[in-house]
């Protein structure tokens, strides 16, 4: 987005005055009628009349300067290079013709180059519109070879020489955001949406920041982030209920624990978009977490319809996970197997025998009870008969004991 804009600057204005230029030798064939085509927009005419200007007058530094600049608007930013290396050559000290070169070099899509060329200027002492759209260019080179950090604080520079542009606030913030320096970001997103609260695209970056933020931090922090990311998502929606809304806010509910919220959130999601496997995933989620179970079934069930790849092996997983908490042994054990979780299908699977081996204990111990209880009352009933003794019970105690001892 910055690097479009800058280069749709760079390639429509100039940069600095050239009204000294237009002072050269108007008997000198060519340069008139040059500053005409140019001033017209007839670019491929002015780079004709200006090459015949140079190669007559070989020594007007202006000639390569205008010759540069035509190449520049009439889209041919390679050609440019040589002119303008040309013309410092001839003024070292130049500044219009350095800041036109690193243009060239950066529409010819010759980044480092670019960065080179514009690290020998004083950036501070250009005019301040110079200064912004020459850390623009720079900023953009720097993004194009990976330098994000470097990138980011160019765009430091420019926003904070717009101190009101909101828009230069969020470019700033998003480049740190690709540089991983997560909080400055979250803190420029922020200052941005104060500025200019009708940027959906900007609420949404910060949502989505506080979103990792949440994940990655613990306690107070993360209760904070998810709630500073659910004030932000709550605006989305209430700006525009869409289903990519309603799921990013049902997203930041399930993080920060807001599990009854975020169940309702994403069956909003659902009736506006039911064919995405994203919201049936998370209303399960929203179940599982709130150990409604049973619940959590019907609407994985339905997400699996809609899924494929890694997300359908993502479902089945925590398929598993919930017939394993109802003890469904082996729809767990088949889900997990579907999701490539061999782990868990093995320990689910061990679980059902520990607990058939379990089962079987109980239910020994159970029929054990039961013959001592019976032993107990065929004793006590002997013993209430005429001539009832020890030795009328000895053979049942033995008897008895022997089935005890008995598996």
């Amino acid at each position: 987005m910055t690097n479009r804009r800058s280069a749709n600057r760079l390639s429509t204005c100039a940069l600095v005055t050239t009204l000294a230029l237009l002072a050269a030798s108007a008997a000198s064939a060519g340069w008139d009628e040059g500053v005409a085509a140019f001033k017209a927009g007839n670019y491929a005419q002015a780079i004709d009349e200006f090459q015949q200007f140079v190669e007559e007058r070989p020594d007007q530094q202006a000639g390569y300067v205008m010759l540069g600049r035509s190449f520049i608007n009439g889209r041919r930013a390679s050609d440019a290079v040589g002119p303008f290396q040309k013309a410092l050559e001839m003024k070292a000290d130049d500044v219009a013709s350095r800041v036109y070169l690193g243009q060239a070099f950066f529409q010819a899509g010759k980044p480092r180059e670019c960065i080179d060329t514009l690290n020998e200027l004083n950036i501070g002492g250009l005019q301040k519109n110079a200064q912004i759209q020459v850390y623009q260019m720079r900023s953009a080179s720097h993004a194009r070879l990976g330098n994000t950090g470097s990138a980011a604080a160019d765009l430091g520079k420019v926003a904070d020489l717009k101190p009101d542009d909101a828009r230069a606030r969020f470019d700033y913030g998003s480049m740190l955001n690709t540089d991983a320096q997560l909080d400055p970001a979250i803190r420029n997103f922020e200052r941005a949406v104060s500025m200019d609260g009708s940027q959906m695209e900007w609420k949404e970056a910060l949502v989505n920041a506080l979103k990792v933020k949440g994940r990655r931090s613990s306690g107070s922090i993360k209760t904070a982030a998810y709630s500073r990311a659910e004030e932000a998502a709550r605006s989305l929606v209430g700006a525009s209920p869409a289903y990519d809304n309603l799921l990013l806010l049902g997203e930041v509910q399930l993080g920060g624990k807001n599990y009854e919220s975020a169940a309702s959130t994403f069956q909003q999601a659902i009736s506006k978009k039911a064919d995405d496997w994203h919201a049936h995933y998370y209303l399960g989620q929203s179940y599982g977490a709130l150990e409604r179970w049973s619940d959590a079934e019907a609407p994985l069930n339905t997400g699996l319809q809609f899924a494929d790849g890694v997300e359908e092996a993502r479902i089945w997983k925590y398929l598993g996970f919930v017939f394993e908490k109802q003890k469904k042994f082996a729809e767990s054990i088949e889900a997990y197997e579907k999701g490539g979780d061999s782990a868990g299908a093995t320990r689910v699977s061990e679980n059902q025998r520990i607990q058939q081996e379990n089962q079987a204990a109980d239910e020994h111990n159970k029929n054990v009870e039961e013959l001592e209880r019976t032993r107990n009352e065929l004793i006590k009933q002997l013993g209430e008969l005429p001539g009832g003794d020890e030795r009328t019970t000895a053979p049942l105690n033995r008897a008895a004991g022997r089935c005890l001892l008995q598996p």
